[in-house]
């Protein structure tokens, strides 16, 4: 019988963003040292980077937007009075 374990083959794996992030590190410090830019400039472009690096982690799993089926808000046509004081409950969209 055949063992079908979901141990990998390497013992030690590196996530993908310590990658980007040593990467990151040494470009700024070959940027600093090598290249005589200001650590200010250097901190400006790498926060800038940052941010729209984690804008684009963090709408990773819905880049597209075309399985959300609209931004719309769950309304119901009967405007009683036990629904006015209720909030319209968000039934898609991304934020």
């Amino acid at each position: 019988m055949e063992d079908n374990s979901p141990i990998d083959d390497r013992p030690f794996r590196i996530p993908p963003i310590v990658w980007v992030l040593s990467v990151g590190l040494v470009v700024a410090l070959l940027a600093i040292f090598a290249f005589n830019v200001a650590v200010k400039t250097v901190v400006y472009y790498g926060f800038f980077a940052l941010m729209m690096g984690s804008h684009f982690f963090m709408h990773g799993g819905h880049g597209g937007h075309g399985g959300h089926g609209g931004h719309q808000r769950g309304t119901t046509l009967d405007n009683t009075d036990s629904t006015k004081n209720e909030q319209p409950k968000h039934t898609g969209g991304c934020h």
